[in-house]
């Protein structure tokens, strides 16, 4: 008997160093294979953390900026500091080790809040060969470095230690991750109700709660300090929220996503301030537009719910079923090379290609949607699960229910008021997965139990 259970244990471990191999053999293979470009945010960023290594500090075009969180840009900034150079090949190696010790953590998660194999390794192979966890190490931006906090802050959740040690460093996590991605400043707030949700114990959820939160503080308040005495004014993290809310939220938006800031239905009065302000500044050094738009925004949803919900609706889509273009779009985008062979190709050999493309494109797409789906349903499954425990005093959901459920509804709630981009359910892709297999398991066991 002992013997089974010892070669049974040596297949496990055998197969999770051996997808982890095939999975860090691929992510180095596309980033020196696959060319790209930074553009947009990711042109930003990469100039951001080349000033940080050239001593410059957190500036763009030589002027001081909080436009986005600077977690990342400062991360990376020091990477380059520590190497010796600003080579963006050195930015794509940092992805892979995040993105390896991010399936470490997963690795751990799982078998932390489950012990059924088929949950465990089913979810840890589909989050190793994901195509967007692959592509992505291939982008200077933040989805891989944030997906490692994010996955680090559950890792810390779901075990248990010393809470005087377990809650200053998830405090820490949680402020990195702020720091990355502001909204996460309500966090600590996620990470409370979790944790009251599988014991039931309000003193223990508002102890942690507290302490998070006082932790994510003092992570934060250098910077909020710095930018205070940059910008004279108080700016926890950055000033793109207002702009962020303004862009995606008014009368002239048909999408719920981006739309140009000149663009936007406003007041004369709101127009030519902001005008004034742009004929001298940039839009992402122009901090003083934040407090003129943020109010404009907020006025309008108030005056205009109705409207409001469709462009939050159309961002969900935008975020959860806009397919995986965007791994193409940033990903794989330097194409100047395949363009040149296309034009010297004949008829038969272009329509193979772009067969193939498409196809690729299509398998892609498709195992998004299965998994966005999954995890939105999954989402709502629970949430009868949750509701009922709000109101049933020794109701408990467990992790492998709460976690996956209550960070969907975090992130779609922040999304649906904000902005949605297909690239924005990046963090979540692994607990979707969790998800769907977890669904699968579930339904298996009930036929074989028929």
């Amino acid at each position: 008997m002992k013997k089974n259970i010892s070669l049974k244990k040596c297949i496990e471990i055998l197969y999770t160093l051996s997808i982890f191999m095939i999975a860090l053999y691929i992510r180095i293979w596309y980033i020196q294979n696959v060319p790209t470009n930074p553009v947009f945010d990711f042109k930003t960023y990469q100039e951001i953390a080349t000033n940080i290594f050239l001593h410059l500090g957190h500036t763009l075009k030589g002027v001081p900026i909080a436009f986005q969180g600077m977690g990342y840009p400062t991360a990376l900034g020091m990477v380059y500091k520590l190497v010796g150079s600003s080579d963006i090949m050195i930015a794509k190696k940092f992805n892979v080790f995040l993105s390896m010790m991010t399936l470490i953590f997963i690795y751990l998660i799982l078998i932390r809040i489950t012990k059924r194999k088929f949950v465990i390794y089913t979810t840890y192979t589909i989050t190793a060969f994901l195509p967007n966890y692959i592509a992505y190490n291939n982008v200077v931006g933040t989805e891989v470095f944030f997906t490692f906090l994010f996955a680090a802050m559950i890792l810390l959740q779901v075990y248990d230690f010393d809470n005087r040690i377990k809650y200053p460093i998830l405090g820490i996590f949680i402020g990195a991750a702020a720091l990355t991605k502001p909204f996460f400043m309500a966090y600590p707030v996620v990470v409370a109700f979790i944790a009251w949700l599988k014991n039931k114990k309000i003193k223990k959820a508002g102890l942690l709660f507290i302490t998070t939160f006082i932790f994510m503080a003092l992570v934060i308040s250098p910077w909020t300090y710095r930018n205070y005495k940059k910008f004279g004014r108080i700016i926890p993290i950055s000033y793109n929220s207002g702009y962020v809310l303004y862009i995606n939220n008014n009368s002239y938006n048909t999408t719920g996503a981006w739309m140009p800031l000149e663009e936007v239905k406003a007041p004369a009065k709101v127009k030519k301030e902001v005008r004034s302000i742009l004929e001298k500044k940039n839009v992402k050094i122009a901090h003083e537009i934040e407090p003129i738009i943020k109010k404009q925004a907020k006025a309008w949803i108030v005056n205009n719910p109705v409207e409001f919900f469709k462009l939050g609706c159309l961002r969900m889509k935008q975020t959860f079923f806009s397919g995986a273009w965007d791994l193409d779009a940033w990903a794989s985008n330097d194409t100047r090379r395949i363009d040149e062979e296309y034009k010297k190709w004949d008829k038969d050999e272009q329509t193979f290609y772009a067969r193939n493309k498409n196809f690729s494109r299509a398998i892609k797409d498709i195992l998004l949607y299965i998994l966005n789906s999954f995890g939105l349903i999954y989402m709502i499954i629970n949430s009868k699960f949750i509701i009922t425990a709000l109101f049933k005093k020794d109701y408990k959901i467990k992790y492998e229910q709460s976690i996956p459920a209550v960070n969907t509804a975090f992130f779609t709630a922040v999304h649906f008021v904000y902005e949605g981009q297909t690239r924005y359910n990046f963090p979540l892709l692994f607990l979707f997965a969790m998800s769907m297999v977890i669904i699968v398991d579930k339904v298996m066991k009930t036929e074989h139990t028929n």
